[in-house]
């Protein structure tokens, strides 16, 4: 799973730091806005590219999920559910479907989906 960067706050960042990928630290300043994106945990920010990727980013599924992102539907190798499954937020892998392991809390991944 990718990690999430904390936004400092503004008065602890005086020489400007940046945060490093894989690191914690503030938004960095030298980017574009359209590069970075909000989590629901405004301390915390994703690259833009992260959202809707299918992948839990943000760890609390906003980066996938309104109000904060709104999102196209599951792409074709996707399967929509109410996930059980940390790392992805309403969509699962189809490859995940009719595995014999329960990925959506409705079991719509071994009983509807149909598969890869």
């Amino acid at each position: 799973m990718n990690k999430i960067f904390p936004q400092g706050d503004a008065n602890d960042n005086a020489a400007g730091a940046k945060a490093l990928p894989g690191g914690a630290g503030d938004m960095p300043q030298s980017l574009p806005s359209f590069l970075v994106a909000h989590c629901g945990d405004p301390s915390s920010w994703i690259y833009s590219d992260q959202k809707c990727d299918g992948a839990n980013n943000c760890g609390d599924c906003s980066d996938e999920l309104s109000p904060v992102t709104a999102c196209p539907p599951c792409g074709p190798g996707w399967w929509r559910c109410p996930s059980t499954v940390f790392g992805y937020c309403g969509c699962i892998p189809r490859s995940l479907c009719r595995d014999l392991v329960q990925h959506c809390s409705d079991w719509s991944d071994e009983y509807s989906c149909p598969g890869p």
